[in-house]
């Protein structure tokens, strides 16, 4: 009986002993996370994270440190633009200092060093530091005038509004998201005070943003400079009447023009009114006919080649149009495609590689230029800002710094 009743003691001691340990445990795990949290109570409140003690204070700022914040982002964006060199990307004062002198931030306290790397913050500082002119892609929902910075960065595709035309201003950035904007950052880093030279038709113009085209928007977004020779509706082929491609080369020669990469479009214009034709033999073309679309773009690239020797090309083929038919869109379009293989230029493929099909609703609904001629209605051919910043800027981009990298 003894033994049972010590027995039965020894366990009930046990069970106190483990639930005490647990309560313990739990209490630590609690405090841990009260002082090491990526995310303190005010953050995940949505305040500016202001650390309630010394020793709290102490720790956040310890990881802070050892991950992407306010701090890193000033530090990136302020070596991206050129305007200062600061060798030491850990320290709060020396970095937000040297913002301020720069006129990147109006001013701060020790507690914005600390508080969460938001769009609003990100787009805010990226806007001065780079030096962009306000620009909006659209209606946004949920910005104030206060903060036009963040439309200017939807404009430039740094941040795009979601289904609900949001931007959410408040959201902190996560570890891959930094990674992709210090990308980019670090692009106008590499193409600041290059020349993009562009021939085209109305998708390299911009007839859907205001004439503002594909090699207008890059050449802005990283410090670059545009001449862009596009003219809507010009063909490649012979047009009765119209503009030609080729014919956007002879006033570029006139200004003097030195690229350090030239973009060229077109098929749109062709494609239901000129001749597809046949590949000329060789490289010489001077004796070849532009009546068709294969003998125009043949000559276009010769007389490019002729002229500007060694600048690397980059053909850029425009998205799936409800546009025509839908053979010869990919017949016209293949052929550019070879055509820019044969003359040594890349290409950039839109047609095929990415979801830019305005035969879609809901795409041509929400890429594509509303033209009040047409009842307002989506025309269903040429890109928005956000048509372009989602896809035609990123691989446009991503070839230009590919070829500029090997030259």
């Amino acid at each position: 009986m003894r033994q049972k009743l010590g027995k039965k003691v020894w366990i009930s001691a046990l069970i106190i002993v483990t639930l005490a340990a647990i309560l313990v445990g739990t209490s630590i795990v609690s405090a841990i996370a009260k002082n090491v949290s990526a995310k303190p109570r005010t953050m995940q409140e949505g305040a500016p994270a202001t650390p309630d003690t010394a020793g709290e204070k102490m720790l956040y700022q310890q990881m802070y440190s050892t991950t992407h914040n306010r701090c890193r982002w000033l530090y990136d964006v302020i070596s991206a633009s050129g305007k200062a060199a600061l060798s030491d990307s850990s320290n709060p004062n020396t970095v937000f200092e040297t913002a301020k002198s720069l006129g990147i931030l109006s001013d701060y306290t020790e507690d914005d060093m600390y508080a969460p790397l938001t769009r609003l913050f990100v787009a805010q500082t990226t806007v001065k530091a780079l030096g962009y002119k306000q620009r909006s892609p659209g209606r946004i929902a949920d910005i104030t005038a206060m903060q036009s910075e963040l439309a200017t960065m939807a404009y430039y595709g740094y941040f795009l509004p979601d289904l609900n035309a949001m931007l959410h201003p408040d959201r902190e950035i996560t570890a891959d998201e930094y990674e992709s904007l210090l990308e980019q950052v670090n692009r106008y880093r590499l193409l600041k005070g290059k020349m993009i030279l562009s021939f085209g038709d109305s998708i390299m113009h911009g007839s859907g943003n205001g004439d503002e085209g594909i090699a207008d928007m890059i050449a802005e977004k990283y410090g670059m400079t545009a001449a862009d020779y596009s003219v809507p509706g010009a063909a490649m082929g012979d047009r009765t009447g119209r503009a030609q491609i080729i014919n956007q080369i002879k006033p570029a020669l006139a200004d003097g023009v030195k690229p350090d990469i030239i973009l060229i479009n077109g098929a749109t214009n062709d494609m239901n009114l000129v001749p597809l034709g046949e590949f000329t033999e060789g490289f010489d073309m001077s004796a070849t006919p532009i009546a068709t679309f294969t003998g125009g773009f043949e000559k276009t690239m010769w007389s490019i080649a002729a002229n500007w020797k060694d600048v690397p090309v980059i053909y850029v083929r425009a998205h799936n149009m409800d546009l025509g038919s839908d053979e010869k869109e990919r017949i016209y379009g293949e052929r550019a495609l070879a055509i820019a293989e044969k003359w040594g230029a890349d290409s950039v493929d839109l047609y095929s590689d990415t979801d830019m099909n305005t035969e879609d609703n809901y795409t041509r609904g929400r890429y594509s230029y509303f033209d009040n001629e047409k009842g307002n209605a989506p025309d269903s051919i040429h890109p928005t800002a956000i048509g372009y910043a989602k896809f035609y800027l990123p691989m446009v981009s991503d070839q230009i710094v590919e070829k500029l990298a090997k030259e």
